[in-house]
């Protein structure tokens, strides 16, 4: 019975957490955004870069997948780079 108190106890202290100072949380959150700044930028200039091969492409008539292929993943890039934005803060609250 002893045992199972013990493994209840250090189950609860596992989980339970301190909340980060805000002399911490306040540069870390600045850096989290800047982060996500810079790989949005990223993907819009890949979108700019990719759209403007997809339009040569069609231009010359050639059938160029990688062209297409670069437009949906700065799109995909984008959406995850936004959704690990909502991940972060909910973990690390303000």
């Amino acid at each position: 019975m002893y045992a199972m108190a013990t493994v209840r106890m250090s189950t609860a202290e596992l989980l339970a957490y301190k909340q980060m100072p805000a002399e911490v949380l306040q540069p870390l959150m600045q850096l989290l955004n800047w982060l996500l700044w810079f790989v949005l930028l990223v993907c819009l200039a890949w979108m700019i870069v990719s759209a403007g091969r997809l339009w040569i492409a069609f231009r010359s008539d050639l059938a160029m997948n990688d062209a297409s292929h670069g437009v949906l993943m700065s799109l995909l890039g984008a959406a995850v780079a936004s959704t690990a934005s909502g991940i972060a803060l909910a973990f690390l609250p303000t």
